[in-house]
């Protein structure tokens, strides 16, 4: 047995092991595992959270099991299940996202189909330095997987070396259709399954997902998948990272991630998906950079520094003055602003913000008397501000206190 027959029967065991641990992995993933009616029960209880205040959820939810029932029966008898979109536009940090959700008994079965089906088959195709959308992974994930990259080229190179940063212009927009079935149908064994996903694709329209969709997500988030495993066994750059619609390269050369470049357009045109040129650039590490709207950068001595971006300090503060006046006018409770701004300060705990934070806590304080000590908010003296603001110059207001040290900015 010469070279080349020793390398293709190791090909061939590979991929027999590989086809093996894919049926034990999808054998599960079975239509009448997604109609099964616990799968339903625990589905519609799942997607009910949150949103038990709407009236379709709640004549939905008085008769869970009878709807779960029929949604059996419409699976396993091949009834379609679709029943249009309730489409809405919202603002998202000054970017409209145009928003198709699903009717709450379709929501249902999408659950099921996504936890006993989709999850289970794809997300283990996935590499590690993806993190949107799974399970123990999300921002915090995201952040801290690049955090030990820099640390690792650190060790290696010191301050010296670069970052590519990309960005895929209107994602979910301009996802095409085709790649995506593909990817189902080669994750999924039962075709009932991959033709119901298929179906559920296809009344999107003829080109992106929409938003607002749990099959949406999942696929949107597998879709780049070859790329990643291109750049990580291919490319290999030393370190690679993945967070939806945006990724990072880090190499101790420009030219190398240069060419990286052109080798990722390349196959990000096979699959429909576009680079934003705007965004898509590539950054001396010295200079620091922005990575999912954090400020990023090395000291003098080699630590990572993680700061929030001012457009999200500006906004959390406009967000205050804003729900001051609502406040004011009853629209919302102290008890609903204190959650929302816990939240908030909840974020920046992982991050390098101590002063920001402080100084935040500084005009909640102004703004809210006595809420920070768990009383009922005593907002007279700022509801007197604001009402004499309100009418012209709240929006000044806000703009012009811009520094967090209370000075105006220019």
């Amino acid at each position: 047995m010469n070279s080349e027959q020793r390398r293709a029967a190791r090909r061939k065991r590979r991929e027999e092991k590989r086809a093996k641990a894919k049926a034990e992995r999808v054998k599960a993933c079975t239509l009448e595992t997604v109609a099964d009616l616990n799968s339903l029960c625990k589905a519609s209880k799942q997607a009910a959270r949150g949103v038990m205040w709407k009236a379709s959820t709640q004549r939905y939810m008085k008769d869970y099991l009878r709807n779960a029932v029929k949604s059996r029966q419409d699976l396993l008898e091949g009834r379609d299940i679709c029943r249009g979109f309730i489409r809405f536009d919202l603002w998202e940090r000054g970017k409209l996202r145009h928003i198709s959700a699903v009717h709450f008994p379709e929501r249902v079965v999408q659950k099921s189909l996504s936890q006993n089906a989709l999850v289970p088959a794809i997300v283990p195709t996935l590499v590690s330095a993806n993190s949107a959308n799974i399970k123990g992974r999300g921002t915090d994930y995201a952040l801290k997987l690049l955090k030990r990259h820099l640390a690792d080229h650190w060790r290696r190179h010191g301050r010296e070396g670069y970052i590519l940063l990309g960005d895929f212009s209107d994602y979910f927009a301009r996802i095409a259709h085709e790649p995506v079935k593909r990817q189902v149908a080669d994750a999924l064994l039962d075709p009932r399954v991959v033709a119901l996903e298929h179906r559920l694709i296809d009344a999107q329209g003829e080109v992106g997902l929409g938003l607002g969709s749990e099959p949406n997500q999942i696929c949107a988030v597998a879709h780049p998948n070859r790329i990643d495993h291109y750049v990580a066994e291919m490319l290999r750059p030393e370190a690679y990272g993945r967070y939806m619609d945006d990724f990072y390269l880090i190499h101790e050369s420009k030219e190398y991630l240069q060419v990286c470049l052109l080798l990722i357009e390349h196959e990000c045109a096979k699959l429909g998906i576009a680079l934003n040129p705007r965004k898509t650039r590539v950054v001396k590490l010295t200079r620091g950079f922005t990575w999912l709207k954090k400020r990023i950068f090395y000291t003098e001595t080699g630590r990572i520094v993680m700061k929030p971006c001012r457009d999200s300090i500006t906004r959390e503060r406009r967000k205050l003055k804003k729900m001051a006046r609502m406040v004011a006018e009853g629209v919302m409770t102290p008890e609903q602003v204190q959650q929302s701004y816990q939240s908030w300060r909840g974020g920046m705990a992982h991050l390098d913000a101590h002063r920001s934070v402080l100084a935040m806590d500084a005009l909640y304080r102004s703004l809210f008397e006595n809420l920070a000590g768990g009383g009922v908010a005593q907002c007279n003296q700022a509801r007197e501000t604001i009402r004499a603001e309100r009418p012209r110059h709240s929006g000044r207001a806000a703009t012009q206190n811009g520094g967090l040290d209370g000075s105006k900015t220019k």
